[in-house]
C-alpha cells in the first residue's frame, strides 16, 4: 500500500466509519510515486555516480517507461513507416544502391516534405516524452492518466522553446568557434581534426552548462540560461558527460540489434512494409530508452543543485 510517508501510525479505526474499497484503477501502471530515489550529495556527485542512480531509476521504472513511450514510439515508427511507404523509398532500407559521393552529398542536403514531416513528429514526441519523463522524477506520479502527462501545453512549448534558442546557440557558437581554428590549422590535415575536435569540446561544455533549463522548464519552474551557467559552475565536464554518455549504451544496443535484425528476419522473412514496421519499433524502443536515461540524469543533478544557491548571486 502506498500511505504517506509522514503518516507514521494509522487513525483509529473507531472514530469515522471506513468507506468501501475503491475499485478505479490506477492511472499509471505503477499503483503510486515510488520514494523518492536515493540523494546524491552534490559536493560529492560525478558522472559515474549519476549513471549508476539514472539506469537504477530506469529499470525500476521499466513498466511506466514502456508506459510513457508507447504512443512516442508508435507515432515516429508509424509516420516513418508510412512515409517511406509513400515515397517508395522502402525498399532502399533493405538494399541501399551504391552512390558516388556526391550524390551521396546531394541527398543528405536534400530536404524533402516526407523529411519534414518525420522531423516535425520525432520533435513533437521527444519533447512530449522529455517533459513527461522529467516530471515523473522529480514529482512523482501525479494521478494523471498516461494521456494527460503527455498532452501538449504551455510546458512543452517552453521545454521546446529552450530546446530551439540552445539549437541556434550551438549553430552560432560553432560558426564563430570554427572559422578562426579553421585558420590557424589551415593546410595541416591533422591540425584540422584537432581544430575540430576542440571546437566540437567548447561547443559541448557550453551547451552542457545550459541544460538545466530543460528539467526546470518540465516542472514549471523558472530559470535562465544564465541560472543555469551559474548553477553549474565549475561542473563544465561533468554537464558534457551528461549530456554524451547516457545515450551511448542505448546506442550500441541499436546498432546491435539493428544488424541483428537486418541479418535475421530479413532472410527469413523477406523485405516488407510490415517487417520494416517492426524492425522500426524495435529500434524506437531502444532510442527512447536512451532518452529515458539521458532525461534522468539531467533530472537527477537539477534536483541535487536546485537547493544550491547559484555562484555570483546574494
Amino acid at each position: 500500500h502506498c500511505a504517506p510517508a509522514a503518516r507514521k501510525h494509522a487513525l483509529p479505526t473507531h472514530s469515522t466509519p471506513q468507506s468501501a474499497p475503491s475499485t478505479r484503477k490506477p492511472a499509471l501502471l505503477s499503483r503510486c510515486a515510488p520514494p523518492n530515489p536515493s540523494r546524491v550529495d552534490p559536493m560529492t556527485m560525478n558522472l559515474a555516480t549519476v549513471l549508476a542512480f539514472a539506469y537504477k531509476f530506469l529499470w525500476e521504472n521499466r513498466q511506466d517507461f514502456l508506459a510513457y513511450a508507447f504512443l512516442p514510439v508508435v507515432l515516429v515508427a508509424g509516420v516513418k513507416t508510412l512515409t517511406l511507404w509513400v515515397t517508395g523509398e522502402w525498399q532502399i532500407i533493405f538494399a541501399p544502391a551504391p552512390a558516388a559521393e556526391a550524390e551521396v552529398a546531394a541527398q543528405i542536403l536534400q530536404l524533402t516534405a516526407a523529411d519534414l514531416v518525420n522531423l516535425v513528429v520525432t520533435l513533437a514526441t521527444y519533447v512530449m516524452f522529455a517533459v513527461a519523463w522529467h516530471r515523473k522524477f522529480l514529482i512523482g506520479n501525479e494521478g494523471n492518466t498516461v494521456g494527460a502527462a503527455l498532452r501538449w501545453g504551455g510546458r512543452q512549448w517552453k521545454f521546446l522553446g529552450f530546446f530551439v534558442l540552445l539549437l541556434l546557440i550551438v549553430i552560432l557558437a560553432s560558426t564563430l568557434l570554427s572559422l578562426p581554428i579553421r585558420m590557424l590549422a589551415s593546410g595541416n590535415a591533422s591540425s584540422t581534426s584537432f581544430a575540430i575536435l576542440v571546437v566540437l569540446t567548447l561547443i559541448g561544455l557550453l551547451y552542457g552548462r545550459l541544460l538545466l533549463v530543460f528539467p526546470a522548464a518540465a516542472t514549471d519552474q523558472p530559470m535562465s540560461l544564465k541560472e543555469s551557467i551559474l548553477r553549474t559552475k565549475g561542473r563544465s565536464w561533468l554537464m558534457l558527460g551528461i549530456a554524451v554518455m547516457p545515450t551511448l549504451p542505448a546506442m550500441v544496443v541499436l546498432l546491435l540489434v539493428s544488424i541483428l535484425l537486418s541479418s535475421l528476419f530479413v532472410p527469413l522473412f523477406g523485405a516488407s512494409v510490415s517487417l520494416l514496421l517492426v524492425m522500426t519499433l524495435i529500434q524506437q524502443v531502444i532510442i527512447f530508452g536512451g532518452i529515458a536515461a539521458g532525461v534522468t540524469a539531467l533530472s537527477i543533478v537539477h534536483r541535487e543543485l536546485a537547493d544550491t544557491r547559484p555562484a555570483g548571486t546574494t
